[in-house]
């Protein structure tokens, strides 16, 4: 015969049997779950505001995002002819994708508000040469062809480097004011 003791050890034991029956029957072996994550970089390119490393017969201000302000003083000697400059802009820029880089002179030179000259051996323009550096290629422009165009097959991250060089000597300029616009856009291609 089971005395009092063994009987409430034999009820505590078939108890904690049928406990841990059930929890085995409720718990599944594993469980998963499966989190998505999406997002999405848009396609962009920016130049951020440039330096002037170096610079001869050249005075560079305004350099911001987007504008630099380069003046060349003097612009010819006493003979009226060029007598020659160089600026080397450089621009940290960043492309996340296949992209282009223009350049573009507005005025095909720099042009005397003024107009062309009355006659003779003087000339109201006066053309200069820029070779851009971006992407580990150099492409070299000549003002009066108006503009170039270089495609970039991938992303980059570096600096665009441009070189702006006025030539020194030839016809002589004709008094007065003489400006150009140089564009350089940085463009996403397609």
């Amino acid at each position: 015969m089971m005395t009092r003791a063994a009987r409430t050890l034999a009820i505590v034991a078939a108890l904690a049997t049928a406990a841990s029956t059930a929890a085995a029957q409720d718990v599944l072996p594993s469980s998963t779950i499966q989190a998505t994550f999406r997002g999405v970089a848009p396609a962009g390119c920016r130049l951020d505001a440039p330096t002037a490393p170096s610079t001869s017969n050249a005075t560079v201000g305004g350099l911001a995002p987007g504008s630099a302000e380069i003046a060349f003083n003097p612009l010819v000697g006493d003979d009226s002819a060029p007598l020659g400059a160089s600026v080397r802009l450089v621009l940290p820029a960043i492309c996340n994708q296949a992209h282009t880089l223009s350049l573009t002179s507005v005025n095909g030179g720099l042009k005397n508000a003024a107009g062309p000259p009355p006659s003779g051996p003087f000339r109201a323009v006066l053309p200069y040469n820029v070779v851009v550096t971006w992407a580990g290629e150099d492409q070299s422009f000549a003002s009066g062809q108006g503009a170039t165009l270089m495609n970039i097959g991938d992303a980059v991250s570096d600096v665009v480097t441009v070189t702006i060089q006025l030539p020194a000597g030839g016809a002589p300029l004709t008094a007065g004011t003489y400006s150009d616009e140089l564009v350089l856009e940085l463009g996403v291609a397609g």
